[in-house]
């Protein structure tokens, strides 16, 4: 900063808010991205948190219909009224069919 107008020569990192509403959804009961890196893991879970991504874990997936995803946590059913999904599917590694 040549200009002196931030102290430190730092800045707070600007985030701009995201036109939609993300829902991050697994059916894993342990924390999201638990499977990361140790050292990058918690990086991207506060990106996501200060990006507003809501985290849901140990999800039950049960309709996707015109009110959007029913699905059950903790044993509460519920809705996210979405409209578009995105499904990440095969974290199971099936070997055999590499070799």
């Amino acid at each position: 900063d040549t200009s002196y107008a931030e102290r430190g020569g730092l800045r707070a990192p600007e985030r701009p808010k995201s036109p939609r509403t993300v829902h991050l959804v697994q059916r894993r009961t342990t924390k999201v991205g638990a499977g990361l890196g140790k050292t990058t893991g918690w990086i991207h879970r506060t990106e996501l948190r200060h990006r507003g991504v809501e985290m849901i874990a140990g999800a039950s997936y049960d309709l996707i219909d015109d009110e959007g995803l029913h699905l059950t946590v903790d044993g509460e059913r519920r809705v996210l009224p979405v409209d578009t999904v995105v499904l990440c599917a095969g974290q199971e590694p099936r070997r055999e069919l590499y070799e």
